[in-house]
């Protein structure tokens, strides 16, 4: 199902030959209708957040909401691969996230305290999130191809989600706060 998904152009068919039962599996909403589904017991604070770029011919999607529920729900994948453990991409989305919101909320005077210090965590409480990134030469680590080692995909992540989060958040200002 997650195929589906994560490539929202391509209708997938299962069939059983010994029932002939079929299921199809078409997310024509892709990344967007992924986080829906991910958070469908939960309550939704906005509607999910669509991303895209691109940088160094990498292209990076994510897709993104807030949720009543105070675990962080985060899924990455490198060119349709669960990536499960995470690896350079996450990382670059971590630090994009939590730079630009800081950047946000110092701009727009949301911290009232000095004395408050807002970290990643607090970010991403009460996150779902879904990266996916097409990467030309993938390095993963280790046998089972979970976590992404590419260091430079990285700077690509945190440059594209950066730049387009800070420019979301501008155009929002209703969903920022």
């Amino acid at each position: 199902m997650e195929l589906s998904f994560l490539n929202p152009a391509v209708q997938i068919t299962l069939r059983d030959e010994r029932s002939k039962e079929e299921e199809v599996f078409k997310a024509k909403g892709g990344l967007r209708d992924f986080v829906k589904h991910l958070d469908r017991t939960r309550i939704s604070l906005h509607k999910p957040v669509f991303i895209e770029g691109e940088r160094d011919n990498t292209p990076v999607e994510i897709s993104f909401e807030y949720n009543d529920g105070f675990t962080e729900n985060l899924f990455s994948y490198v060119n349709n691969i669960n990536t499960h453990e995470g690896g350079s991409h996450v990382a670059g989305f971590k630090a994009a996230l939590t730079r630009t919101m800081n950047n946000y909320a110092t701009k727009n005077n949301l911290v009232k305290s000095d004395k408050i210090s807002l970290t990643g965590d607090d970010f991403r409480e009460g996150l779902t999130v879904v990266i996916s990134v097409k990467v030309a030469e993938p390095q993963f680590e280790g046998q089972t191809k979970t976590k992404l080692g590419n260091g430079e995909v990285e700077g690509i992540v945190m440059s594209a989600f950066g730049d387009a989060l800070a420019t979301y958040l501008e155009e929002s200002p209703r969903t920022a706060k």
